[in-house]
């Protein structure tokens, strides 16, 4: 349905079709905007005709991470900037979240209601000083169809099963759909009382970490058995799958609290240290941690086979929050269900952006709409060489500028002697995970140099790291699916786990991204470089940030974590320093 209001605001869900929307918005450029602009990851990603062109996230911007109740507004403008291009030539700005029908589900108190409210106010997401009297359409996307475009369009599948799974979006949890010839279809919803993102949650401040900590739950899983009876109803033909029958689903916001409220009670009375918080002795909730995980794995396992059922689809495609986790990933890869799967690898909140921008592109541009395979995560912005040479000088750092070939080699001596190195190349990632373009860069040989990374970032030492190997060499080390996004994990081989002890987990897996040499040829020629002095075809990848802190995005980020690190050397384009001066 389509909701004008004053405001020329009009709202896409799963019932819009496609030739209505063209009739309130007449596409004169091509171009569209998309915004997430909910209370976290409030990101922008502009498209030209459907193609993806510049996206970025507003954390990088504003350097909080999250960007919690933060406006995309300043990601946007990086956006336009990026495309050379104006508010004046949008055809509309599309939001990934229909805030509105959150509201009618979730019926909270009027001061929550009022937080909610502001997330939608223009002065919010365009303020006046970048916007003037650019008077553009606002397209609300509901937030699983944005994930669920976000995933699809840039799969390069024509068709395909679809499965969306996080905390909530608006009044849903959980939704399986069949995506064909540029039309998502709707097969099935499953209600916030399901929610695996809530659950998961529970489980999180059970351990005593925040929401936003899904990494650690995870990595503390390898190290435990899954022995402790989680509350998981594997039935898919029972409802609720939390197995919390007593608690109405259309309870809104108190249902969330009391649900969260009975997982952490039933947590305290069945799993050990029957305790929630404490975090100074965290290994005791090791196997409390590998049976949430175990749960959670059957559960999305049997939603898998359930979509691929209904949609008859032998591809997969995944977003939403839950997504990014790596491990259940790995186990659905090697299930044998689908023949190939495609995880859109900003499947959290900030997806919804690209989503929101591709799915109103797919109504506006009918035909013409020509979205792309997404087979990297290089969607930020590079550093100019001026910006470059003034941040180094500024900073009163020693540099050399050399060739590409000669600059790998040295790094790769760098890397085999031991040294961290800071690498920061080319267009940013975007998403949660380093992939060659903002990373710190280690030798895997040494299981040393994963307790120095992770003093370096302040993170846990049980923290585990994740590798970063030749496309071509994967199979040689991994038994998996190899993914260019590092969310699939696979198993370290046990002919290879003694050569490379940095990026093997307790439980023998790893966290894998494969370097295609076309799509990030530089890194891959570091990787090619370093496999020359050393043979291993892998380095430990990291983010280029310290715990708390987003990703580095510009220069001036990295080179300020570079002098305040313990890290021996920084590479910048073709710019390399050292901090013994040699």
């Amino acid at each position: 349905m389509i909701y004008p209001n004053t405001r020329n605001t009009i709202v896409i869900d799963e019932n819009t079709p496609k030739e209505q929307i063209r009739s309130d918005i007449l596409p004169k450029t091509g171009w569209v905007a998309g915004l997430n602009h909910g209370a976290h990851d409030a990101s922008a990603a502009l498209c030209y005709e459907g193609s993806l062109v510049v996206w970025i996230e507003q954390e990088r911007i504003s350097r909080c991470k999250n960007a919690i109740n933060k406006s995309p507004a300043d990601s946007l403008a990086k956006c336009l900037e990026f495309a050379d291009i104006s508010m004046h030539d949008l055809d509309c700005i599309a939001l990934g979240s229909d805030h509105e029908r959150l509201l009618r589900w979730l019926d909270p108190p009027e001061e929550e209601r009022k937080k909610i409210i502001a997330l939608n106010h223009p002065d919010r997401l365009l303020p006046d000083t970048f916007t003037k009297d650019a008077k553009l359409p606002f397209v609300k996307v509901s937030h699983h169809l944005s994930h669920i475009a976000s995933a699809f369009y840039p799969s390069g599948f024509d068709r395909t099963a679809a499965l969306i799974v996080d905390a909530m979006g608006e009044d849903s949890s959980i939704t399986l759909a069949k995506c064909e010839n540029n039309s998502i279809n709707y097969l099935e919803t499953y209600g916030v009382e399901d929610s695996l993102g809530f659950f998961y949650e529970a489980a999180l401040e059970y351990v005593g970490f925040t929401k936003f900590e899904a990494g650690k739950l995870m990595g503390l899983a390898a190290y435990g058995s899954p022995t402790d009876t989680i509350p998981m109803n594997v039935d898919l033909l029972k409802s609720p799958l939390l197995a919390i029958d007593t608690i109405s689903s259309k309870s809104g916001r108190s249902g969330i609290i009391k649900r969260k409220d009975y997982l952490l009670k039933l947590f305290a009375q069945n799993c050990f240290p029957y305790m929630s918080g404490l975090s100074d002795e965290i290994m005791a909730y090791k196997d409390f941690a590998a049976s949430i995980q175990n749960a959670l794995e059957k559960v999305l396992q049997l939603l898998v086979e359930h979509v691929i059922r209904r949609s008859h689809c032998d591809r997969l495609v995944m977003a939403g929050g839950v997504a990014l986790n790596c491990a259940a990933n790995g186990k659905l890869a090697n299930t044998g269900l689908m023949r190939e799967i495609f995880i859109q690898p900003v499947s959290n909140d900030s997806g919804v952006a690209l989503g929101a921008a591709l799915e109103t592109s797919a109504h506006l541009y009918g035909n013409t709409f020509n979205s792309k395979a997404m087979n990297h995560a290089y969607w930020g912005i590079a550093a100019k060489r001026n910006e470059i040479i003034y941040e180094l000088k500024n900073a009163q750092l020693s540099y050399q500028e050399i060739a590409q070939d000669y600059l790998c080699q040295l790094v790769a001596e760098i890397l085999g002697k031991q040294g961290i190195v800071a690498w920061h190349q080319g267009r940013a990632e975007v998403g949660p995970r380093a992939l060659g373009a903002r990373s710190l860069i280690a030798d895997p040989r040494y299981r040393t140099n994963l307790i120095r990374l992770n003093n370096i970032k302040g993170r846990e030492v049980w923290r585990p790291l994740a590798p970063s190997v030749l496309e071509e060499s994967f199979h040689e080390y991994f038994d998996g699916y190899p993914n260019q996004f590092m969310l699939v994990a696979a198993q370290v081989k046990k002919s290879r786990r003694h050569l490379i002890p940095a990026v093997v987990h307790l439980d023998g897996s790893a966290r894998p991204q494969v370097v295609n040499r076309s799509l990030n040829p530089c890194y891959a020629a570091l990787l090619e470089s370093f496999q020359n002095i050393t043979n291993i075809p892998l380095v430990i990848n990291t983010s280029l940030n310290k715990k708390n802190e987003p990703i580095c995005n510009t220069v001036k980020d990295t080179v300020i974590f570079f002098k305040n690190s313990d890290i021996d050397a920084l590479v910048i384009e073709n710019f390399l320093v050292q901090k013994n001066g040699s």
